[in-house]
């Protein structure tokens, strides 16, 4: 008895597309929930580093009854800029790191790796040789994972709060500067130095690390050098003079390696200013070197629509880039009264 053949049937050319298709397709739907859900992780361990630093600096000021000096060298630069360390080595102990702080010699200069130059006062080229082990040291606490730096250093992207305008410090000419919770002058700040309320003044906020590519600066991460005979006085004049700098038709130079290290003080690395608002479209400039001169250094990241503020009371806040400037630079003063809510 002979049976039928049943020949097996396969799928056609065209079953196939249609099968490719459908797969992209969800492929396509499901791709940008899980960036999403990347994203949303990766906001959510930044928030949490930027709280345990909050901790950390009200333990450093109920220990020292001040929060952490910006510097101890402005006005009289040490020699081999001695006193140039950031208030993040001030935080080790209170971040259970003591044994990276008790290595630290403070007594040293930070010089020659915190210069852009490459030669400096004589004698201090092996001045900072005990502390470069700490220097290279990475710390995961201060690195917000959705800030990706192209070049291999230890890395900061966390930033404390000198003011709103382009100076160290308060002066006639610069009104608006230095008014921080960590100025580059007149400081440490004790708690009874911040009239206008913890609640209201921000300690803590983001900055994107720069791009590290020489000769191409990017807007978002780069500082341009301030156009020939331009001044700044005020924030305004600040704002001014950073869209005017970074015309194409203007020299594209500039600082592409900030946010370097965590080591070192300076709005190079680990300051920054409230002249504007998070985000903000107009690239930051310097008229100065990577330490400390006269900048703006805005609070940037890669957050979808803004940026995380710790609080100097250690509350943390999501800061939206259409924040009105005269309410951010509000946040950004200690002492200036102004209503923020």
């Amino acid at each position: 008895m002979t049976h039928p053949r049943h020949d097996r049937s396969a799928f056609s050319l065209i079953e196939l597309l249609v099968v490719i298709g459908i797969l992209g397709l969800l492929a396509a739907l499901l791709m940008p929930a899980v960036q999403s859900a990347r994203e949303a992780a990766r906001r959510a361990m930044c928030q949490n580093n930027l709280h345990q630093i909050g901790l950390a600096l009200h333990a450093y000021h109920d220990a020292n009854t001040t929060f952490p000096p910006a510097t101890t060298a402005y006005g009289v630069r040490a020699r081999c800029y001695g006193g140039l360390y950031s208030i993040h080595t001030r935080l080790l102990p209170y971040l259970d790191q003591r044994p990276l702080f008790d290595a630290i010699n403070f007594d040293t200069g930070t010089w020659p790796t915190i210069s852009h130059l490459s030669h400096g006062p004589a004698g201090c080229h092996d001045s900072n040789i005990f502390n470069l082990t700490v220097m290279e040291t990475q710390m995961d606490l201060f690195l917000c994972p959705s800030d990706g730096g192209p070049f291999a250093e230890t890395g900061n992207s966390y930033r404390g709060n000198v003011g709103v305008g382009s100076h160290w410090g308060v002066t006639a000419e610069h009104p608006d500067s230095g008014n921080g919770i960590f100025p580059e002058a007149d400081g440490p700040i004790s708690i009874s130095r911040v009239p206008d309320g913890l609640s209201h003044t921000v300690a803590f906020s983001e900055r994107l690390r720069g791009s590290g590519r020489e000769g191409r600066l990017s807007p978002e991460r780069d500082v341009f050098s301030f156009a020939d005979g331009l001044i700044v006085l005020t924030a305004d004049d600040l704002l001014k003079v950073c869209r005017i700098s970074a015309r194409p038709s203007n020299p594209q130079e500039g600082f592409v390696r900030t946010g370097r290290r965590w080591f070192w003080t300076g709005r190079g690395n680990t300051l920054y200013n409230h002249a504007q608002a998070p985000n903000g479209v107009i690239p930051d400039c310097t008229a100065g070197g990577p330490v400390i001169e006269t900048d703006m250094f805005t609070a940037r990241s890669w957050h979808r629509g803004g940026v995380h503020a710790l609080m100097a009371d250690g509350s943390l806040r999501f800061v939206s880039e259409t924040i009105a400037t005269p309410v951010w630079r509000g946040f950004g003063s200690r002492n200036g009264r102004e209503p923020v809510d």
